[in-house]
């Protein structure tokens, strides 16, 4: 006799299990390299899932002729929100007190996605793929997976009360529907895998990933079905290589090409096989009841929940911690959430009088709303909100204006779709055919860049304004072509404001992330909608190289160089749109190195990046130099007391 699925619930061995799943997720976040696939303990808790809940839909129709849907969802309500709005209002919190302020947007707009249990949906359409999720700074990432099983339980018990109730309660129907969503469910996923492209669409798809699910549910109406001595024994034979299988597959199983095109599925069958032997005695379920993993288990979704917000915002650069001792706090950490989540949150509302539980429920909704919401919805800094630095009035309307020839929606749709056919940095490059010089002295300049940018932009700000121009800077920390969260927006709205001429762009190697993950090929595809987006309305660009630093690491400096290759091709591909212009001399010494002084200025801050006043100067001389622009008498203004170059305290005293 099999196990009812509700006494399956508390099954030792189903616990066990989850304590697996969890393991190998957070082994993976930890450690990816060691765990390489540690991800599919997702897949392993949507197999679970599936399992779970068909048998408790299909048990109650079997007892009581009928499934009520309502008390259904309540029940899920009740062991899964609170624990998530919880987390949602913790972190909010956290980022808004402890920082940094670049999170800030980011928190707000996924945490109010997964407040909708839409997070999955978001994700796919902001391109962040799950392979960057060690480096991500996102504390939010990881509730994708419950957006997905949260429609789940929305969409299958709808789906699984018509067809017993058209089938009059027969199973074999439900078993075809499961069978054929599943299948459909891989095959989409394998035809649209493209093995140039990143496949986050397919990863976080609700259609692509509810074979997982339905295979678990199929597991679950299988269990009931074959409960003979014999099919028992078989299943108990298959249970040792299929766990072994499992535990293989978090180490294994991490080709793309095998996981997409199949390999997601064969994992979800074989963990549906271990799912259904630890429901009953034999060798797996004694391997997994074991004291400790059965309280790992019990708790595990406080574990998934809090482990990875941990993992992003307790690091060697938040903290005084490293290597074993971060490790150390930062388990600490998740035991300690995960206990107060159980014990505070999750089993006090799920066994809390419905007197007491339907009222706390829109007061939790409402807090993690006000909490998520209370964060900006952009970044707050004074020098991302378009700080305008302009000369007065007299000046900028004896200003000529730029002439050029407006951009036609063909050529702007040219722009955005153009795509060189090699996947690597184009390394060669030719001169615009006609050069920025040679075009009439523009009004406004907008100045794009991350912090090495920011810390330049007083000098250009002076610079500019000696030769009657004005210089509006959006530069941020951090700032790449696909990050920060809605940068490009940012961009786009100062662009509408401004109107600017002239766009300089100075930026770092930030979107090294959105390359490892996406490919060069997608990069300079980013490279070319950036275009299309900045010229829309007849601004010419100048395009910067990366600056130069004694500190880079060789890897971040070959991927600095492929950057700049790929920036210096730009002119010859936007003839009389583009120019580049390489920064490097202005900071290096004559043999090409980059010390914090040369020629006895003290150009770089302590860490050998950040540009104190006479870097920022030289800067801006530079860039002045190469318009033709440059004037006397600016570099010694009061701008060099910015508080800025004083950040260290005395970074840039010598």
């Amino acid at each position: 006799m099999s196990v009812g699925v509700e006494d399956r619930a508390r099954v030792g061995g189903l616990d066990g299990l989850r304590a697996i799943a969890v393991i190998a997720v957070v082994v993976y976040h930890l450690w990816p390299d060691r765990l390489p696939a540690g991800f599919l303990g997702v897949d392993l808790f949507m197999v679970l899932s599936g399992f779970l809940i068909t048998g408790l839909l299909v048990d109650e129709r079997t007892r009581s002729g009928a499934i009520r849907l309502v008390a259904f969802w309540i029940r899920r309500f009740r062991r899964l929100v609170p624990a998530l709005l919880a987390l949602l209002a913790g972190v909010a919190v956290w980022v808004s007190i402890v920082g940094p302020d670049t999170l800030e947007p980011t928190v707000r707009g996924q945490g109010a996605a997964s407040l909708l249990y839409v997070g999955n949906w978001k994700l796919v359409h902001d391109g962040t793929s799950y392979a960057t999720l060690s480096s991500s700074p996102s504390p939010l990432l990881h509730l994708w997976s419950l957006a997905i099983e949260e429609q789940f339980y929305v969409i299958w018990p709808l789906v699984v009360v018509g067809v017993l109730l058209l089938a009059r309660g027969r199973l074999r129907p439900l078993v075809m529907v499961a069978a054929a969503g599943a299948a459909t469910s891989a095959a989409l996923m394998a035809l649209w895998f493209d093995p140039h492209r990143d496949p986050l669409r397919l990863y976080y798809g609700t259609d692509t990933r509810a074979q997982a699910f339905l295979i678990g549910a199929l597991a679950a109406i299988a269990a009931r079905r074959f409960d003979s001595e014999a099919s028992s024994r078989r299943l108990q034979f298959a249970s040792v290589p299929a766990l072994i299988g499992v535990l293989a597959a978090f180490a294994l199983l991490d080709t793309p090409s095998t996981l997409y095109r199949g390999g997601f599925g064969v994992f979800a069958v074989v963990a549906a096989v271990v799912v259904v032997a630890v429901t009953r005695p034999g060798p797996v379920a004694a391997a997994l009841d074991r004291g400790p993993l059965r309280t790992i288990g019990r708790v595990s979704y406080g574990i998934y929940l809090w482990h990875w917000p941990v993992i992003v915002l307790v690091t060697k650069d938040t903290s005084p911690f490293a290597g074993p001792a971060l490790l150390a706090v930062r388990v600490a950490l998740i035991s300690a959430l995960t206990a107060a989540s159980w014990m505070l949150v999750e089993r006090p509302y799920k066994h809390a009088a419905r007197t007491l539980a339907l009222p706390l429920a829109p007061i939790g909704i409402a807090a993690a709303a006000v909490a998520l919401f209370a964060l900006p919805s952009r970044q707050v800094a004074a020098y991302a909100d378009f700080d305008v630095s302009a000369p007065p009035a007299s000046i900028v309307d004896a200003t000529p204006a730029l002439s050029t020839p407006a951009q036609t929606p063909s050529r702007i749709a040219a722009l955005a779709t153009a795509t060189p056919a090699s996947a690597a940095p184009v390394t060669t490059a030719a001169p615009p055919t006609t050069a920025l010089t040679d075009l009439p002295q523009p009004k406004t300049v907008l100045v794009i860049g991350d912090s090495g940018t920011y810390d330049a932009a007083p000098a250009l700000v002076a610079g500019f304004a000696a030769a009657g121009t004005r210089l509006v800077s959006t530069a941020y920390p951090g700032e790449g072509l696909s990050r920060p969260d809605g940068v490009q927006d940012m961009w786009s709205t100062a662009i509408d404001k401004y109107q600017p001429d002239l766009i300089v762009v100075g930026l770092g190697t930030w979107d090294s992330d959105f390359v490892v993950s996406h490919g060069w090929a997608a990069y300079d595809a980013l490279v070319n909608t950036t275009v299309a987006r900045l010229t829309r309305g007849g601004a010419h660009v100048l395009w910067l190289s990366v600056f130069p630093s004694e500190q880079i690491l060789p890897d971040a400096r070959d991927r600095a160089g492929a950057q700049d290759r790929m920036f210096a091709a730009l002119p010859s591909r936007y003839p009389d749109l583009i120019d580049y212009f390489d920064i490097g001399p202005a900071l290096e010494t004559r043999d090409g190195q980059a010390p914090r002084v040369v020629d006895g200025r003290l150009l770089r801050k302590p860490d050998g990046f950040h540009l104190c006043p006479d870097g920022a100067a030289a800067i801006a001389h530079a860039v002045l130099n190469h318009l033709g622009l440059d004037r006397d008498g600016w570099d010694q203004g009061g701008w060099r007391r910015d508080a800025r170059y004083d950040n260290p305290h005395n970074g840039c005293a010598g």
